[in-house]
């Protein structure tokens, strides 16, 4: 299965059903009616797992994203950018907000399974999830940042800067029972997804 998102191609192995949460009929016809309603880019589950994935491609833009990069928000008023800040936050805190979301909006998707048509794309996928991998600890669940851009410096490498976020949002992930990882397109894991135009060899 093969998505673009944010200037790149994604792809996912046969083995999982994935979708991509925030282009679904539902949550553009329900879940957006909620007042500041966001999600990750892709729900993607297997027999073994379910995964959380949001993409940041800043490839070019490194300039207007680089206060992103630290957590906590903590360069929001220092860092130059041309972007509006209304509303944004350092990545740590978004990914945090939108797999939050994401799962209320499933939880949404399941109470209106076989009731609404505007969840029939994603009803069968979000009662699996609540069923079979939120309530079962042996099944992983993922929460995945895939972070794109030429972002290392003199004093902070790239692999700093995402095992920085990695752990911020790890904290702020700790009401849920997950693996959290930040990768780009050198540290993926080619188990969950691959880049590029070829199918998917690998499965987990």
């Amino acid at each position: 299965m093969i998505f673009e998102e944010s200037r790149i191609r994604f792809r996912f192995p046969d083995t999982c059903k994935t979708i991509k949460f925030d282009d679904s009929v539902y949550y553009k016809k329900l879940f957006n009616m909620f007042p500041g309603a966001k999600g990750v880019d892709f729900v993607s589950v297997t027999s073994k797992f379910a995964a959380f994935i949001e993409i940041k491609n800043c490839l070019g833009d490194e300039g207007n994203c680089r206060w992103r990069i630290f957590p906590d928000d903590k360069k929001m008023e220092t860092s130059h950018t041309e972007v509006d800040l209304k509303g944004k936050h350092s990545l740590d805190i978004e990914i945090t907000e939108k797999t939050a979301m994401t799962l209320a909006a499933l939880a949404g998707a399941v109470s209106h399974k076989d009731t609404n048509q505007s969840s029939e794309e994603i009803g069968e996928m979000a009662e699996k999830i609540f069923l079979n991998y939120l309530a079962d600890p042996k099944k992983i669940k993922y929460v995945i940042l895939f972070l794109e851009g030429d972002f290392g410096s003199h004093t902070r490498s790239k692999k700093m800067i995402m095992s920085d976020l990695q752990k911020s949002i790890r904290k702020k992930m700790r009401w849920l029972n997950c693996k959290v990882s930040v990768v780009d397109s050198d540290t993926y894991d080619p188990r969950i997804f691959q880049i590029g135009d070829e199918n998917a060899k690998k499965s987990i």
